[in-house]
């Protein structure tokens, strides 16, 4: 009884913040039912099948494309799940309260400990583990540390993964039951120390080797080498296979979070790009002449823009480089050391204005930018 008055306190909370507030309402009804009832994930657990699926990139669109996978094209069953994103805890809560036969729940790296303990999930994909707002994150060994713990406290889950990375192979290899995953092998730019036993990894080509064992060459499954929407997607397919469900044609391009806009004339091809990692992935598709960089280094774009100098902007040298955003002078500064000379602007307005009528530009753009300009 005291958690369905919970529940019920809290979807009024969410209707009022929609309607008086105008706000999405997604959040606050979390956060109240766990300030009412703290063991709430588990008990709205109950009944249901939880999948988790967290990395430092990747998580949102995966977690549609998994949905889909359930519900739209399987009809395996309902499926509540998040549709803003939110991924810390009151996220979970605030999806679980909806009925349904499933839940599908992208869950913050740091987080994901405390809602496999609670959910107790039958699947948890995880996708990569790269440096990321590195005031919250620190190095990445913290959180693989973290995730190995908890697949080793959960033996009646499946835990899923890309095993060419070696932050997540070893939460695999921690895991009772495990379905290792392998696109060919690829390096990693903070894989030069072994994460399990701290001895040096012996790269050969894209692949690693270390003599305690941690290693991507024994896969469970090996598919081809593709991007990072490419790999993301196809690891949905896996769980969704495992769950008894049809695989998806794998379409990368819906599976980057992008946008089109038109700003006066100018088509604006708008990409999410927060760590060196998405900054890496996300400059392989900047193919024409003009591009528009955003950094902000705010609370959730990370306050330490270090991260810059461990991305390679070669391929934007010979096109026309406009940069803003509250960090501009960093992103100039570092594109200057390369080479690349960027024009300076005060605003996104101001950067797009720089392009005639009818260009195409792509634009580069740090989490709160990207959200200030698709949700404007």
């Amino acid at each position: 009884m005291r958690l369905k008055i919970a529940v019920l306190i809290a979807k009024f909370a969410a209707l009022f913040s929609k309607r008086i507030l105008r706000r999405s309402g997604e959040t606050i009804s979390g956060r109240v039912l766990l300030a009412l009832y703290p063991r709430a994930i588990a008990e709205l657990s109950k009944n249901k099948k939880i999948i988790c699926i967290s990395g430092t990139n990747g998580k949102t669109s995966t977690t549609k494309a998994l949905v889909s996978i359930i519900s739209s094209i399987s009809k395996l069953g309902t499926v509540a799940t998040s549709p803003s994103g939110s991924n810390l805890e009151r996220g979970a809560a605030a999806a679980l309260m909806q009925k349904s036969d499933f839940a599908v729940l992208e869950v913050d790296e740091l987080h994901l400990s405390r809602v496999i303990e609670e959910a107790k999930p039958k699947v948890v994909l995880l996708l990569n583990l790269t440096r990321d707002q590195l005031h919250r994150m620190h190095e990445v060994k913290r959180v693989a540390d973290r995730w190995a713990r908890s697949a080793n406290a959960a033996p009646g889950t499946l835990f899923v993964g890309d095993v060419d990375d070696p932050f997540v192979a070893v939460a695999l290899n921690s895991a009772a039951q495990s379905k290792k995953i392998s696109f060919g092998g690829r390096r990693h730019q903070d894989g030069a120390v072994c994460p399990s036993c701290g001895k040096y990894l012996k790269w050969v080509r894209n692949n690693y080797k270390c003599p305690c064992g941690l290693t991507n060459s024994n896969p469970d499954e090996i598919f081809e080498a593709g991007s990072a929407a490419f790999r993301n997607a196809t690891m949905a397919n896996v769980v969704g296979k495992y769950l008894g469900a049809k695989p998806i044609a794998v379409d990368e391009k819906s599976l980057e979070r992008s946008v089109d806009q038109i700003h006066k004339g100018v088509k604006a091809n708008i990409r999410l790009t927060k760590n060196p990692a998405s900054w890496t992935e996300a400059l392989k598709s900047v193919t024409g002449d003009n591009a528009v960089l955003i950094v902000n280094a705010r609370e959730v774009d990370g306050i330490d823009t270090s991260w810059l100098w461990d991305i390679s902007f070669s391929g934007l040298s010979g096109k026309r480089v406009v940069v803003c955003g509250e960090r501009a002078l960093d992103i100039a500064y570092r594109l200057h050391v390369e080479g690349i000379e960027a024009e300076i602007t005060s605003s996104f307005k101001d950067a797009i204005s720089k392009f005639e009528s009818g260009a195409s530009v792509q634009v580069l753009a740090a989490y709160t930018a990207f959200h200030e300009l698709v949700n404007s």
